[in-house]
């Protein structure tokens, strides 16, 4: 079998956006952007995302949802 050299959606390594997302080709497309931390997909808004290649709508509004999802719980665990 050959392979295009690729690697596979498997193949992110472990970073701090798996508090917030599950997706590995999401996280790498975010990480060969320069994001590599909470704080700054955070302060990304949904322009932004869209403006990182292999983020599209679908994927914006996925990201979206999960940060909010995180911060709610974020919010009820300071509770």
């Amino acid at each position: 079998m050959k392979t295009s050299g690729r690697r596979a959606c498997t193949d992110v390594p472990p970073s701090e956006l798996d508090r917030i997302l599950s997706c590995s080709h999401t996280k790498r497309c975010l990480l060969k952007a320069g994001v590599t931390t909470v704080q700054q997909l955070l302060a990304l808004s949904a322009d932004d995302l869209l403006q990182i290649r292999g983020i599209g709508p679908v994927i914006a509004k996925d990201v979206l949802q999960a940060r909010e999802q995180y911060l709610q719980l974020e919010r009820q665990e300071e509770a």
